[in-house]
């Protein structure tokens, strides 16, 4: 059976991602898995009533089996289990364990803000753990426009490989919510040889993705250096629901393993973000 998994760090964030988690466990059909990871930071949850006691008595169990009561009576899956995990150690690797070892299908990230220089260079701590996920990663935030009916879906393509692999993951998605698909040609000039070559390129992602998925598909170019914000703007303008992305895992050590498109987006965009891993 499917699971989702939704790690939670007791924040405004993770209880929105929880909400969105277990929305998309009903559509899916899945299992429901909460985990929280922890470590010696000391953390209110959003629902404290007693910040005081809380920040002395760091009561994960009582929190997730608060949370549990909570959301139970949204999980609609009949058969299906919804559970919660408390694990210690490093959050990117212990949630990245527990995805391996559970046979995650997805997980559910609640994202918190982040603009610091350390996050441009070396990515935010939720870019992290979607490069370390073995599965792919839906990102939410409580300043973006969550809809819950997923009725049309960003794919970014670019001259790369690696941005093409992520495709029939994205087509299974847009069968799976009847959505509406746009992909996106994203170049850095109007050049004739470019124009052309990514035009093959998005005729060849829009065929596959109308054989595979059986939805209806637009395409279109963006020209600008900045891509993740060329891609946010169209998102905006086009009442996208969901934006794809990827990570990709290279063989090669020495192929940068630092992808700021994918960075940009999480931290910053106003729609929920779809990270699928790819491989060479």
């Amino acid at each position: 059976m499917k699971e989702v998994l939704v790690p939670v760090d007791f924040s405004e964030e993770s209880i929105i991602a929880l909400d969105f988690g277990i929305d998309l466990a009903n559509h899916l059909n899945a299992n429901m898995r909460v985990i929280h990871v922890k470590t010696d930071s000391v953390i209110i949850p959003f629902f404290s009533t007693n910040e005081a006691d809380d920040r002395l008595n760091q009561d994960v169990e009582a929190w997730a089996e608060q949370l549990h009561r909570r959301f139970i009576h949204k999980y609609k899956v009949s058969c299906g289990v919804f559970d919660y995990k408390i694990r210690e150690g490093n959050i990117v690797k212990e949630i990245a364990n527990q995805a391996r070892y559970g046979d995650t299908t997805i997980i559910v990230l609640g994202s918190h803000e982040d603009k610091s220089i350390t996050s441009r260079w070396v990515g935010s701590p939720a870019y992290r753990l979607v490069a370390h996920a073995p599965c792919p990663v839906l990102v939410v935030n409580k300043r973006m426009q969550l809809k819950h009916a997923i009725k049309s879906i960003a794919l970014p393509v670019d001259y790369s490989i690696a941005s093409r692999k992520k495709v029939p993951a994205i087509a299974g998605v847009a069968k799976l919510f009847d959505a509406k698909v746009h992909v996106v040609g994203l170049k850095t000039s109007d050049l004739d040889w470019m124009n052309e070559q990514m035009k093959a390129f998005v005729k060849q992602v829009e065929k596959f993705v109308v054989e595979r998925a059986r939805v209806e598909v637009k395409h279109s170019q963006l020209t600008g250096r900045d891509f993740s914000e060329n891609l946010m703007n169209y998102a905006e303008e086009n009442a996208i629901d969901l934006i794809t992305t990827h990570v990709h895992h290279a063989n090669n050590p020495f192929v940068r393993v630092f992808q700021s498109f994918t960075n940009d987006l999480i931290n910053k965009s106003l729609k929920p973000v779809l990270v699928i891993p790819t491989k060479d």
